[in-house]
């Protein structure tokens, strides 16, 4: 190898301007890990957040009818980054009534609360959910719901 071909590489190796071949890949490079990082943020800024988790149980409850049935109701609402109320969940109370009518239940007891938001980018939908055991209205089979 020649003293002139030696010195062309050192030349190029302390140079900061890479060569030709390897300005493409870098470009590449670039706009990989740029978008990585914007997958990876969206990823973070859409996800479900649990608030709380509430039983509403009141003391001295009856235990459940052998033919109870778990039902569930559900209420969501909408805010803008997260600090804008469009709309909101309905009150547990609501809930409580809502499923009672809908499943037909005598007597609805030992409810669950549950309440969560999840978050996509700028719109989030706070959601409410009541899980609670029916009790099927006496002498009224046909209509009540069915056991999983």
């Amino acid at each position: 190898m020649s003293l002139g071909k030696t010195v062309q590489k050192l030349r190029r190796s302390i140079s900061s301007t890479p060569p030709a071949g390897t300005r493409g890949r870098r470009a590449n490079f670039a706009g990989l890990a740029r978008f990585a990082c914007l997958v990876l943020l969206a990823a973070c800024c859409s996800c479900t957040i649990h608030h709380s988790k509430q039983a509403l149980v009141a003391g001295g409850e009856a235990s459940p009818s052998p033919d109870a049935t778990f039902v569930q109701e559900e209420d969501s609402g909408v805010s803008l980054l997260g600090v804008f109320e469009i709309a909101e969940p309905d009150h547990y109370a609501v809930l409580l009534e809502r499923a009672r009518r809908r499943y037909k239940c005598s007597r609805i007891h030992h409810a669950q609360l549950d309440f969560f938001t999840d978050y996509w980018v700028l719109i989030a939908f706070p959601i409410s959910r009541i899980t609670a055991i029916c009790d099927p209205p006496h002498g009224n089979d046909k209509d009540t719901p069915a056991k999983p």
